[in-house]
């Protein structure tokens, strides 16, 4: 079983709404993707063993993101584009590993919900990004 280190991760976002074209996302530190079900319960009385049941729900997914922050993003510049809040849903890939042929991407829709800066005498300043995926996600070779 093949295993990865996340050195060369990507991500790579639409800059406008409905764009075809993707941009990187410049200085990335590190990114997290996390995916749930729902669940809805179906039991019934006299059910089998007094057991709880249920069936698969909804699925919900949200990614984060942490990169160097870049005064240039806020003023409008090309690294990170698509990254302002208030803009409509926009296509982006996830590539935990890398984005050659051995590698996986993840892709789908996003809202930008989120926009924090952290800064510390000790560190580099970073910017978290968080957004909603929408819709599915599809999980492909690259």
């Amino acid at each position: 079983m093949a295993t990865y280190t996340g050195k060369s991760g990507v991500i790579k976002i639409s800059d406008t709404a409905g764009a075809t074209t993707l941009q990187e996302v410049a200085e990335v530190k590190s990114f997290t993707l996390d995916s749930t079900m729902d669940t809805i319960e179906s039991t019934v009385m006299g059910s089998l063993n007094h057991a709880r049941t249920y069936k698969a729900g909804l699925e919900t997914s949200t990614f984060t993101a942490e990169v160097l922050y870049s005064a240039q993003e806020i003023a409008g510049s090309t690294d990170i584009p698509a990254l302002l809040l208030g803009q409509e849903a926009g296509a982006f890939e996830l590539y935990p590993s890398g984005n050659d042929s051995t590698n996986t991407k993840i892709s789908g829709n996003c809202l930008v919900t989120g926009y924090s800066i952290s800064s510390s005498f000790d560190d580099m300043v970073t910017a978290t990004i968080s957004a909603q995926v929408t819709g599915a996600l599809t999980f492909a070779a690259v």
